[in-house]
C-alpha cells in the first residue's frame, strides 16, 4: 500500500553480525571508526620513546664488555641503570590502553579470533624473527671473544623452534636475544584479552562484561601471587596488573566503566606494594596515573609535538628488537682491536647507541613496517569487515552487566 512506510532492510553484514551463523554474536555495524580511533595517540607514542630509551641502556648497563671498561667513568650511572632502569611496565600499561582502544569497540567471533591470531603474529612475530636472524651471525663471530653470559650456548634446533611458538620461557630453553621474552609475554597478553572480548559478544551475548568480570578477580590474585613469583614471569599472569590497569584506563576515560574503576585499580596497587614493595608497581603506577590525567583531559592527541620523540615513538619497537645485537656487534669489534681504556669503553657504548638508532629506523622501514602491513592486503572477508558495538551513550556508566 502506498501510504505505508517502507521497511528498513538490514545490511547482510548486519545480519552476520547480529546473528552469525549460529546466533551467537549480537553486536551493532556503524558506518564509520569510532572517535576513539581517529585522532593520534601522541602521548603515547611518547611514553614508548622514553621507555625504549631507557630499556636500551638498561641493557648497556648490564652486559660486559662495554660497561666494564666504562665503569672507573661512569660507574654509578651505570649501576643506577642496572638496578633501576627496567620499564617494560611502561610498554604493557600503554600496550593495554592501545588494545582496547582499537579492540574493545569490534563484535568478537571465532572467526575474528583466528585473524587476530594471524595480524598479531604478523605485527609482532615477524620483526622478532627478524631480531632472531640478526643475532645468530653475530654470535657466530663474538663467541671466542665475548663472556658465555652475552653469546649463551650455541643454539639448537629445539631452541629455535620453541623461539617460532614464542614458548622458549616456558619450555625453559635459554632467550636468543635480550627482550625477547617480552613478545612472546604481549602475544599471550594480546589472546586473553581477545577471548574476553569473544566471551562477552558470544557466551554474555554483548550483556556481560566478561572483561571486567575476569580482569578484576585475576588482577587481584596476580598483585597478591602470581607477581611475587618470579617462576611465573615466562606467564602472561605475572604482568596482566600492568596490561589490565591499561585497559581499565580506556574503559574509564571513554565511559565504559564506573569513574572509580580507575582509582580501584590504583588502590590495588597501593594495597601490594604495602604487601610486599616492588619498583615496577610504583612505576607502573605513575604512568598510568599520568596516561589517565592525559588522556581524560584530551591532551595526548597532541601533546607532546617534538620531531624526535616522535620519531623514537615509531622506531621503539625495533630499537628494542636490534639494539642488543648492536651492542653485541660493537662489544666484539671493540674486544679484537683490544680498545679496553675507560675513555674507549665509554665511546664504545655511545657507539652502540647511535648504531642501535641507524639500524632501528631501516628495521623499522625494511622488517616492521611491511610485516605490519602484510596482514592488511591480505583479502579481507565479510566477517573481517568492521563491525562495532554501539558506543556508549554520553552520561552513562556500563555496568559489568548491561542491559542492553
Amino acid at each position: 500500500m502506498g501510504s505505508q512506510q517502507r521497511i528498513k532492510r538490514p545490511s547482510p553484514v548486519a545480519k552476520k553480525a547480529r546473528a552469525g551463523p549460529h546466533n551467537t554474536v549480537i553486536c551493532q555495524p556503524v558506518p564509520h571508526r569510532l572517535p576513539t580511533g581517529n585522532h593520534p595517540l601522541q602521548f603515547v607514542i611518547a611514553l614508548r620513546a622514553i621507555a625504549a630509551t631507557i630499556i636500551v641502556w638498561h641493557h648497556f648497563a648490564i652486559y660486559p664488555p662495554l660497561r666494564e671498561w666504562a665503569a672507573p667513568l661512569l660507574g654509578d650511572v651505570l649501576d643506577w641503570l642496572a638496578q633501576n632502569a627496567r620499564t617494560t611496565q611502561v610498554f604493557f600499561v600503554v600496550g593495554g590502553y592501545v588494545m582496547a582502544r582499537s579492540m574493545s569497540a569490534r563484535c568478537w567471533s571465532m572467526r575474528r579470533i583466528r585473524s587476530f591470531v594471524v595480524q598479531r603474529y604478523c605485527r609482532l612475530g615477524l620483526p622478532y624473527l627478524g631480531a632472531i636472524a640478526m643475532i645468530l651471525p653475530i654470535y657466530v663471530l663474538a663467541r671466542d671473544w665475548l663472556p658465555e653470559q652475552v653469546v649463551g650456548q650455541a643454539p639448537t634446533l629445539p631452541q629455535l623452534l620453541a623461539h617460532l611458538f614464542f614458548l622458549q620461557g616456558i619450555l625453559g630453553y635459554e632467550q636468543l636475544s635480550a627482550g625477547l621474552w617480552f613478545v612472546c609475554i604481549n602475544f599471550q597478553l594480546g589472546l586473553v584479552y581477545a577471548a574476553s572480548l569473544w566471551l562477552r559478544d558470544t557466551v554474555g551475548r554483548g550483556k556481560v562484561d566478561f572483561v571486567g568480570l575476569l580482569g578484576w578477580p585475576l588482577l587481584a590474585f596476580s598483585l597478591f601471587y602470581f607477581n611475587l613469583n618470579d617462576a611465573w614471569d615466562s606467564w602472561w599472569l605475572y604482568f596482566f596488573p600492568y596490561f589490565f590497569m591499561g585497559i581499565v584506563i580506556h574503559r574509564s576515560v571513554r565511559g565504559e566503566a564506573h569513574k572509580l574503576e580507575f582509582w580501584l585499580c590504583l588502590l590495588l596497587f597501593v594495597g601490594a606494594m604495602t604487601f610486599e614493595w616492588r619498583w615496577r608497581l610504583l612505576s607502573a603506577l605513575l604512568v598510568g596515573l599520568l596516561l589517565f590525567v592525559v588522556e581524560r583531559r584530551g591532551l595526548g592527541a597532541r601533546w607532546p609535538q617534538m620531531r624526535m620523540v616522535s620519531w623514537l615513538g615509531k622506531i621503539s619497537f625495533s630499537l628494542f628488537l636490534v639494539h642488543f645485537p648492536v651492542l653485541v656487534l660493537v662489544g666484539t669489534v671493540w674486544t679484537r682491536l683490544d680498545w679496553v681504556s675507560p675513555a674507549a669503553g665509554v665511546t664504545g657504548l655511545f657507539v652502540a647507541y647511535g648504531l642501535s638508532l641507524l639500524v632501528a629506523e631501516l628495521f623499522y622501514r625494511f622488517v616492521e613496517r611491511p610485516a605490519a602491513r602484510l596482514y592488511r592486503q591480505k583479502p579481507r572477508t565479510e566477517a573481517d569487515g568492521d563491525v562495532f558495538r554501539p558506543a556508549p551513550r554520553k552520561g552513562l556508566r556500563a555496568p559489568v552487566f548491561d542491559t542492553r
